[in-house]
């Protein structure tokens, strides 16, 4: 900067708009905006603009014609020039290749290890969500920033480099297993492909292959299946229909007969869309591998009238999503779906449902009462099986039917399968199917009738266990749930908070199978049994405590929480197991020190 008379600091030979954009904030330039374009005739300005700079003046003009009082409608939105689109895609840019450039480094980012004694290994997944964070803002600027960037290439290149860096990790690190983009970095790289494509004179051919093209030149980097579907089934109809009719050759024939491939499933879309009759002919040849191919046939079958064929195929699909064979078919009338498929179930559960649905019709076509029962009752369960009421009234129903037997032992299963998953956390599927849950349901049933009968069943099972000390030990976990759904129990908390967190079912939210229990319950009047389920627990929480002879380390820390919330509900039971302790394990230091850590008594 040069200096002027006496030292004084004279302005550089800049423009005035340099010298604001050095001296003023951003939000000073605002205003100093605001207030020129609203005093002044901006239309005088408009050659100028131009001449500076066509892409200024472009933008200037759809601000002041987005802001104008004369345009009706909403005054909202945001606009930007290309060299400001372009000024944050480079920075986006820099962010990705930032990135990519820890990639391949052994004591990078992406080479995690989990403890000092295991050797390390590539993380595909935690760069795949860095890029991804980042492809997020790409997509919604690709289309305007394409013409600007003129590269073509850009996203097979970024691959490229993704590949090469991943490859240069030691084969000791796992790299093999690569990494797949997610969904918006998959996007970005199939929109910028399509970009290179659209203008083409066979688009969809030429897409396609710049497609194959990138699947087989890396080994390291893939696309994300389910967004490569996606983005396939959004292109122009005429263009998907060039794209299948190149699928017509034997080019990758193997990955589109695999019910797996994203080209099967791409290539399947297209069928229904141009060719129904290949359409039918894919499900029927694949539905014992994918039962989901099942429904369009069944449509089909239903549409023209043949129920029998239609009942062929829903056995054949239900085989086909519980993976049985024709031998080992499931039938709807013998046990509940819901237990088959309960490691199963996904995204799919309706459809699951309304295939049961259409069964119960097909059936009930073919006059076969009993499975259509079945089947009926079999829909509700699978679609909400804690929904207790809306089962009771479907099963209330249903059994006064000449059916009765059939619809009664599928009631028994859920009935069951409620209980199991009640005290899921505390035992095995080797549940009872007579515990105070199966009576429970069973009172729902006449809430008249059977609530003496309930309460009745409920204290003569608790004396049983206040009096028999093996039964408790056998059935503790379900006294556990009992305890928590009765009425009052949330005093518990306050009173107990040792044995309310140790012993007690861990709820992390409220589920619809626990409001169903706990309504049950304060609809039957159980009020008073809280404090006699307590008075059990201050008897018998001493034989649940874990014996410190039985641990293989020193970390004694279960053990003392519950002998913690046994010292909550009984001192003289915790002076005579710590009694015991004393003796026995008197050269545990350990257990001793973690006793003190919690302030008992010892």
């Amino acid at each position: 900067m040069k200096k002027g008379k006496c030292g004084e600091k004279s302005f550089p030979s800049s423009g005035v708009g340099e010298i604001l954009a050095q001296s003023l904030t951003m939000d000073q330039i605002a205003h100093l905006l605001d207030v020129v374009f609203a005093a002044e005739d901006t239309g005088r300005y408009s050659d100028g603009f131009k001449k500076a700079d066509p892409d200024m003046a472009e933008t200037v003009e759809k601000v002041l014609a987005m802001n104008s009082d004369e345009i009706p409608g909403p005054k909202s939105g945001r606009l930007a020039s290309n060299q400001r689109i372009l000024e944050h895609w480079n920075s986006l840019w820099e962010q990705w290749d930032t990135i990519v450039l820890d990639v391949g480094e052994k004591e990078g980012e992406y080479a995690v290890q989990d403890a000092h004694w295991e050797p390390p290994y590539f993380d595909g997944y935690a760069l795949a969500a860095d890029l991804d964070e980042i492809a997020a803002d790409m997509v919604g600027i690709i289309d305007g920033v394409y013409n600007l960037v003129k590269n073509p290439d850009l996203f097979q290149t970024a691959m490229e480099e993704i590949d090469s860096n991943i490859s240069s990790y030691p084969e000791w690190m796992g790299e093999e297993e690569g990494c797949t983009l997610g969904k918006n970095a998959t996007r970005c790289v199939l929109r910028w492909l399509w970009l290179a494509s659209h203008k083409d004179l066979h688009p969809g051919r030429t897409f396609l292959a710049k497609v194959y093209e990138l699947e087989d030149e890396f080994d390291m980097v893939d696309l994300d299946d389910d967004e490569s579907i996606a983005f396939f089934a959004e292109l122009p109809d005429a263009v998907c229909q060039e794209i299948y009719e190149c699928f017509g050759n034997e080019e990758r024939r193997e990955k589109r007969d695999d019910v797996y491939s994203k080209w099967h499933k791409i290539n399947h879309l297209y069928q229904k869309r141009f060719d129904s009759t290949r359409y039918l002919e894919t499900c029927r040849k694949h539905l014992a591998k994918n039962w989901q191919y099942g429904k369009p046939l069944i449509d089909d079958a239903i549409a023209q009238g043949d129920y029998q064929k239609a009942d062929s195929l829903l056995e054949q699909t239900f085989s086909s999503c519980l993976n049985r064979d024709e031998k080992n078919a499931w039938r709807p009338e013998t046990s509940l779906l819901l237990t088959q498929r309960s490691y199963y179930r996904g995204d799919d559960e309706e459809k699951i449902a309304e295939l049961l649905e259409s069964w119960a019709i097909v059936a009930e076509n073919l006059g076969n009462t009993r499975r259509g029962a079945a089947l009926r009752l079999q829909s509700v369960i699978y679609r909400a099986p804690e929904d207790w009421d809306t089962v009771i009234c479907e099963y209330k129903k249903l059994r006064l039917t000449e059916v009765k037997d059939v619809v009664g032992t599928l009631f028994s299963e859920w009935q069951t399968t409620m209980a199991r998953r009640s005290i899921h956390d505390r035992m095995d599927n080797n549940v009872s199917s007579d515990t105070w849950i199966h009576w429970l349901i069973e009172a729902r049933l006449d809430m008249t009738g059977k609530k003496e009968w309930f309460l009745k069943k409920l204290d003569a099972w608790l004396d049983h266990l206040k009096e028999d000390e093996k039964l408790f030990e056998q059935e503790w976990s379900l006294l556990a749930r009992l305890t928590k759904d009765l009425p009052g129990s949330g005093s518990l908390q306050k009173s107990y908070p040792s044995f309310f967190k140790v012993v007690l079912p861990l709820d992390s939210e409220p589920s619809p199978l626990g409001k169903a229990r706990c309504k049950g319950l304060k609809q039957m009047d159980t009020d008073i049994f809280l404090s006699r389920a307590m008075g059990i627990w201050k008897s018998h929480l001493r034989h649940l405590v874990p014996d410190p002879a039985s641990s293989h380390t020193s970390n004694y820390q279960e053990h003392v929480k519950w002998i913690k919330a046994l010292h909550e509900l009984s001192r003289d039971e915790y002076n005579a197991l710590l009694a015991r302790w004393n003796e026995t394990h008197k050269r545990r230091r350990n257990l001793w020190r973690e006793m003190k850590k919690h302030q008992l008594p010892i």
